[in-house]
């Protein structure tokens, strides 16, 4: 456990000095959002019907993107061969890697829910159900995301490939996600939704951190 706090603490650390390259998903987010409402002519009662689905798309899209790098920096500088030479299991350091990246990404996002609320007119039970489906389904998305950018670790141009690859397993995520916003005015936590949408970051935390670093290992051989 001491290794793997050691491990967060240096991406925490890395990412401050990286010059707010960790809120770009941020502002994709905000600026997809304001696009969407002008798309739309700013009616409320024609973009509040969509906002969940544009939320969710904005939360999809803003991480989609950011899992290239994921391990692509610690491959290039030789930090994960001597991660890997010092004895630490790579399932540690991809929970260290997900774990700060949940932090650096969904975090802020969960954050600015209130704001996106608030723009687009939401009621508190739409806003409610927004917070939680994501906070449920976010460890399926950061990993799932993850196990592709492991697996494409190393390739150059690689960003079209993982976009391929990821979406067909974040389509299940997206798509319970959205009927359980929609669900949760009326059902609350017990909607079968979030049942569906915790079972897949139970199975994203069971298959898909051991997998991410199997892909790893490979990669590195």
């Amino acid at each position: 456990m001491r290794a793997l706090s050691g491990l967060i603490k240096r991406d925490l650390l890395l990412a401050l000095r990286s010059g707010g390259t960790w809120a770009h998903g941020l502002v994709f987010f905000a600026v997809f959002l304001a696009l969407c409402a002008i798309a739309l002519g700013g009616e409320t009662s024609v973009i509040r019907p969509l906002a969940p689905a544009l939320i969710w798309l904005a939360l999809v899209l803003s991480l989609l993107f950011s899992f290239e790098q994921l391990f692509a920096g610690d491959v290039e500088d030789g930090s994960l061969e001597q991660i890997r030479l010092s004895g630490l299991p790579l399932t540690h350091y991809v929970s260290g890697k997900c774990i700060v990246h949940w932090l650096l990404t969904v975090v802020p996002l969960l954050a600015a829910l209130p704001i996106a609320g608030l723009f687009y007119n939401l009621s508190m039970a739409t806003s409610a159900g927004l917070f939680f489906t994501i906070l449920i389904a976010s460890p399926a998305l950061i990993i799932y995301g993850a196990f592709s950018g492991a697996c494409l670790t190393g390739y150059k141009g690689g960003g079209v490939l993982l976009v391929l690859l990821t979406t067909p397993l974040l389509i299940p995520v997206l798509m319970f996600a959205i009927e359980g916003v929609l669900s949760y005015e009326k059902a609350g936590l017990g909607a079968m939704e979030f049942q569906a949408l915790s079972g897949l970051s139970l199975i994203a935390l069971a298959i898909g951190i051991p997998a991410s670093a199997a892909a790893l290992g490979a990669t590195m051989e």
